[in-house]
């Protein structure tokens, strides 16, 4: 699973590498980390890195993939993206024909366009509903949906094409 996390003007592509039960490998911007992570409660997470435990809280907004993060000591205001093609400087590529597809398995909440609709770069596409968190993920360029592979209540799989979209 890949993502982009903002928090004002920093921006860090996420990438879950590896996960078994509770143990995650996942690498931030150029950095690999060994998580063991719990769910404690809705929303609440205690985290093990190193032997130092962290305690999260994630309050989510009316605006999907928004998040109000709190630790012990700091507060966040973040935006999990899911990224679905990330470049080596971890932003997003464009492409002449983008194939859209799901960036981690979950269940379509919303489709918010339709075959022949013509998008712009960052126009919604479809609402994604994986991990408790509802990910509205965005066109990457301009064109014109040529094809919807799935519907609304769909369960997909991650890697799954879910809209085409031609220039």
């Amino acid at each position: 699973m890949k993502m982009l996390v903002k928090s004002g003007k920093q921006e860090k592509a996420v990438k879950i590498l590896k996960k078994e039960g509770d143990l995650f490998t996942i690498m931030v911007g150029d950095r690999t980390y060994e998580l063991d992570i719990v769910k404690v409660e809705e929303g609440v997470y205690s985290i093990l890195h190193q032997g130092e435990s962290i305690n999260m809280e994630m309050i989510g907004s009316d605006q999907p993939g928004n998040y109000k993060v709190n630790t012990l000591y700091q507060s966040y205001n973040i935006d999990v993206v899911p990224a679905l093609n990330l470049a080596g400087n971890g932003r997003a590529k464009k492409d002449s024909h983008q194939r859209i597809k799901a960036p981690m398995s979950g269940k379509i909440v919303k489709l918010k366009v339709k075959e022949g609709d013509a998008v712009e770069e960052g126009t919604p596409l479809v609402v994604l509903s994986a991990m408790k968190m509802e990910n509205e993920i965005c066109s990457e360029g301009k064109g014109v949906v040529s094809k919807i592979a799935i519907k609304e209540d769909d369960l997909v799989k991650d890697g799954q094409l879910m809209i085409d979209i031609k220039a």
